[in-house]
Order: structure tokens, then C-alpha cells, then sequence
């Protein structure tokens, strides 16, 4: 005996592959969306500020999350040495100055 397709018992695929099925669904997202109540200003106001301080802290999460990736290793330039001065790593890590 054959074995079904793949995917084939997935509820996802199991409904909804008519045209039937598809136009119903619609309607009845359709209907529930009208049926909501309609909103305020100060409620959508209220929703946008609580959207904006949830964002803000994701924000604020992540910064810190990344502060130290973007630590600048040198605070300040170092001051100029004279390359006569200067130890030189050569080859095999030996430091000469020639």
C-alpha cells in the first residue's frame, strides 16, 4: 500500500481547498473584523503609546545588549614616539631595534 503524501494529514492542508471553503472562511473574517467596535482616538492613542514604550525598551534592551561589541578599545590616541625609539617585533617574535 502506498504512503500518502507528504503533508498530506497536516490540518492546515486538510481544510480550506475548495473554493467553498476559501470564500467562507473570508466572510466569516470578514463579518468578525465589522463586528468589532469602533475605536476611539484616545484608545488608539493609548494602544500607540504602549506600542511606542514597548519599543522603546526592546531598543533600549538590544543597545545594552550591544554595548560592549561597540567599546572603543583606545580612549586616546597615543602620544608620537620617534621610530628610533620604537621596539620592533621581527621575525619569529623577536623585538629588534636597529
Amino acid at each position: 500500500m502506498p504512503a500518502p503524501m507528504y503533508g498530506a494529514d497536516d490540518p492546515r492542508n486538510c481544510s480550506g481547498s475548495s473554493k467553498a471553503e476559501v470564500l467562507e472562511n473570508i466572510k466569516n473574517n470578514f463579518d468578525a473584523f465589522i463586528d468589532l467596535p469602533p475605536e476611539t482616538k484616545a484608545e488608539r492613542m493609548y494602544r500607540r503609546d504602549i506600542q511606542l514604550a514597548l519599543k522603546d525598551e526592546r531598543d533600549r534592551t538590544n543597545e545594552t545588549a550591544m554595548r560592549p561589541l561597540r567599546k572603543a578599545t583606545i580612549d586616546k590616541f597615543p602620544e608620537y614616539i620617534d621610530p628610533r625609539l620604537r621596539n620592533y617585533r621581527s621575525r619569529y617574535g623577536a623585538i629588534s631595534n636597529d
